[in-house]
């Protein structure tokens, strides 16, 4: 699925460092809106972590593109995972959905959803989840809408050190 303006497609490996360009990007720009003193995590974190990740747990991506080639965004997803972390055959986790700052409000953010939700429903979920800081407002308005819907969960201890909210939704 494409658009004039964009090609969006699956990622590869050879995609992990423009994803984790797009995540620093990303991650930067919630400075503006966390506590003083927040830091998000380096740029080499989240290379090595998409790096293991990939290899381990069912996760795929996918990336867009201009039409003239330069990076936009990129989306993640991955089985959820259950007890004892077993994947789940149900439920599938929407883990990254970053737009290059410039790409804001152009609809390559709705072109990525698209893919990451129907490569949930091809691998066969039925519904999904996400988490999402408090704090940011611009994502929970878009999950929002989107069908996603808070699901009351919050995480106020994690790897990002942001308090987080869960979303849910059911997948068509």
């Amino acid at each position: 699925m494409t658009s004039p303006v964009f090609n969006v497609r699956a990622a590869t490996r050879h995609d992990l460092g423009m994803m984790a360009d797009n995540l620093e990007q990303g991650f930067g720009s919630y400075r503006s809106w966390a506590d003083a003193g927040w830091e998000p995590p380096s740029r080499m974190e989240m290379l090595l972590g998409m790096m293991q990740r990939f290899s381990s747990d069912g996760s795929w991506a996918v990336v867009a593109f201009t039409a003239g080639g330069e990076p936009a965004g990129h989306g993640v997803a991955r089985p959820e995972a259950g007890e004892d972390d077993v994947p789940r055959t149900d439920v599938s986790r929407l883990t990254h959905l970053f737009v290059r700052r410039d790409h804001w409000g152009s609809g390559v953010a709705d072109l990525l959803h698209e893919h990451l939700l129907a490569g949930m429903t091809e691998r066969g979920f039925t519904s999904a989840c996400l988490w999402t800081p408090t704090g940011q407002a611009r994502a929970r308005a878009f999950y929002e809408r989107h069908a996603w819907r808070p699901s009351g969960a919050v995480d106020p201890e994690n790897d990002l050190r942001l308090e987080l909210l869960e979303y849910v939704r059911e997948l068509p």
